[in-house]
């Protein structure tokens, strides 16, 4: 689908881009995949007030499991 330039740079894209269209009773609403994301996080976020993202505490947790074998490969040097 060809988009005029002014319509291009009203959405921020520079030359190609991908865009979603949804319809609705009022019509046809074109937003880019950014725009999408934003408002689908805006959408989450009531849901994951007080929590950590899920991939922060697995890394989290990989970090310290990381950590207790470098301890013990240290403690096993000592023998």
């Amino acid at each position: 689908m060809n988009l005029p330039a002014d319509m291009r740079r009203g959405l921020g894209l520079n030359g190609a881009g991908r865009v979603i269209l949804t319809q609705d009773e009022d019509g046809i609403r074109i937003s880019t995949v950014d725009q999408a994301l934003k408002r689908i996080r805006a959408l989450a976020a009531p849901f994951a007030q007080g929590r950590e993202s899920v991939v922060d505490e697995f890394l989290a947790e990989r970090r310290a499991e990381a950590a207790r074998e470098d301890g013990e490969d240290s403690d096993a040097g000592r023998d």
